[in-house]
């Protein structure tokens, strides 16, 4: 039975597996996302893959990368500039030399719709349209079997679409993207700016607060709630999915938002949206692992 390797660039870790055919996970390795530059970032690929392969014969690797992607070549197109000598980075030719292995890239995010449809919520499902919370918004739509690219591969980047129009400043270089208002540094980062003098710094602070009955908190998350619905309600109407798929990190927090999203959702939506389900993502962080793991097996058909 063929191992392949599998690699998530996440906005703080970069992850790394030996899944086989079945989905299993065999070994995860688990690296902090520190410096956000090409020359980082392809070496923790090579530690990651050089690692794996030290333990199974790898047969392929697939890789879920940050930015908008050439799937054909595997090269960075695209990336905000927080990423330092990224866009144009050739990661499938450069490992495919170094390893003598095919390698596949796309968007972590893509990789992440399609991990949920070969093991988790989206199984079965002919036409999907994901969004993907983490420590930034991501998307990607499935249907006929494979994921929409786009011309430049940025099909489905609902992280940029403008929600409130002249609102915060985007790494993008927009203003009012929805990665502002509905991920998972956009949650702490609102709390702090209605309430300056607090210093969290992450989203687990964020929920705790939450938990703890906090007010500012509270009035956080409801306009989260709002705000993801309205996005959810766009890209229904755009994209027109047999499901919504809602996954990512963020996801394992939805004990406290879940059920108003799913009320919100149908509120703002008009009779045909209401007739697309919400679905929530079950594979969590695994998701980009698995989505990465199959690109690399389908290439070995």
């Amino acid at each position: 039975m063929p191992i392949v390797a599998a690699i998530d660039t996440g906005g703080t870790k970069i992850v790394g597996a030996a899944v086989d055919e079945k989905g299993n996970i065999l070994k995860e390795i688990r690296i902090p996302n520190t410096e956000r530059n090409g020359s980082f970032i392809m070496d923790t690929y090579r530690k990651l893959i050089w690692e794996l392969d030290s333990e199974y014969e790898i047969s392929a690797v697939g890789i879920g990368a940050g930015g908008r992607i050439d799937e054909e070549s595997g090269t960075v197109l695209y990336a905000v500039d927080i990423y330092k000598d990224y866009i144009g980075l050739q990661i499938g030719k450069i490992l495919e030399n170094e390893f003598a292995v095919p390698v596949e890239v796309t968007n972590d995010c893509r990789a992440a719709v399609i991990g949920e449809h070969w093991m988790g919520a989206a199984r079965g499902a002919k036409d999907v349209f994901g969004i993907i919370l983490g420590t930034g918004v991501g998307g990607g739509y499935y249907t006929e079997g494979h994921m929409i690219r786009g011309y430049r591969g940025g099909n489905a980047e609902i992280g940029h679409m403008i929600l409130h129009p002249g609102g915060k400043k985007c790494l993008c270089g927009q203003r009012g993207c929805v990665e502002q208002y509905v991920s998972g540094t956009a949650l702490w980062n609102l709390y702090r700016d209605k309430k300056p003098e607090a210093t969290i710094t992450s989203g687990y602070e964020f929920f705790n607060l939450y938990a703890a009955g906090d007010e500012t908190a509270q009035k956080v998350l409801e306009e989260f709630v709002n705000d993801l619905a309205y996005c959810i309600v766009n890209a229904a109407n755009l994209f027109d999915p047999e499901i919504c798929l809602i996954g990512g990190g963020l996801a394992d927090t939805s004990e406290y938002w879940w059920d108003k999203l799913k009320k919100t959702y149908s509120l703002y939506g008009n009779s045909h949206t209401k007739n697309i389900p919400l679905v929530k993502a079950a594979q969590g962080n695994r998701a980009a692992i698995l989505g990465a793991a199959k690109l690399a097996f389908d290439v070995l058909k």
